[in-house]
């Protein structure tokens, strides 16, 4: 009977620990942090939807900064999907930030410290309508060959993705960025070749090639990522491709001073 007790105690403390923090999904919220009906469940329009993500720590942080991630159910698990940082005042007992959701699906989105624990995570579908609200089928076309998802961002932490953007100052990091690649599915090939162009703006209506490396990478990998170095300011565009010279993904960076 003590050992159930003891178990039955433990228990009770592990939820505590796991439900500490929360998260909520919301299109609102007081200035007290308070979520005002938060979602379960998101309908969103072809063009996306944004929507608050707020974390209640129902005590003050002990740290400046927190990282939000977002995974995306494909084939029965969750992947990354996106991620960025959230600036705290230790004083605070939440923060929030915002995201835009363009694609149908079923997210975790999850939040961890500067320690890299997880401290709170909340799953939520997403939904696609048109605009007559009728849901809509959502083909997933993305990510098929030559669309496999393509971000730009600062760093990279437990290979994935901090702070995506999609303009770059040569003043931030020395003009430097990282490239992340999340193909879904293994990516089938031992390297991957980046081809780096650069907007022609003589009046030519071409594109100026700057350089093209090779990177080594496992087939198994359904991701991967690489550093970006940027010297001029212009319109660039990456991309990305397999070994027999398959598109993989691209994207376009606008770099500024």
């Amino acid at each position: 009977m003590k050992y159930l007790i003891k178990l039955y105690l433990l228990v009770i403390l592990f939820s505590a620990i796991n439900f500490a923090q929360e998260i909520s999904v919301c299109e609102s919220y007081t200035e007290n942090g308070i979520a005002l009906s938060p979602l379960k469940k998101l309908e969103i329009k072809p063009y996306g939807k944004a929507v608050y993500i707020l974390i209640n720590n129902k005590t003050k942080f002990d740290q400046h900064v927190l990282y939000l991630f977002i995974d995306k159910m494909n084939d029965g698990q969750f992947t990354p999907f996106d991620s960025k940082t959230v600036n705290i005042k230790k004083e605070d007992k939440w923060a929030v930030t915002s995201f835009e959701f363009r694609d149908a699906g079923v997210y975790e989105l999850y939040f961890l410290n500067s320690s890299q624990k997880k401290i709170a995570a909340q799953k939520l579908e997403v939904k696609m309508v048109n605009e007559a609200g009728i849901e809509r089928i959502n083909p997933n076309s993305r990510y098929t060959s030559g669309g496999a998802n393509f971000i730009f961002c600062d760093m990279i932490v437990n290979d994935k993705p901090i702070n995506p953007f999609t303009q770059l100052s040569l003043s931030h990091k020395n003009g430097q960025a990282y490239a992340y690649i999340n193909n879904y599915v293994p990516l089938n090939s031992d390297i991957i070749i980046v081809k780096v162009w650069k907007r022609d703006n003589t009046g030519s209506n071409s594109d100026k090639l700057v350089y093209t490396k090779k990177y080594k990478i496992e087939p198994k990998w359904n991701d991967t990522f690489f550093k970006l170095n940027f010297n001029e300011i212009g319109e660039y565009k990456i991309e990305v491709f397999n070994k027999t010279g398959n598109l993989i993904s691209s994207n376009n960076l606008n770099v500024i001073n």
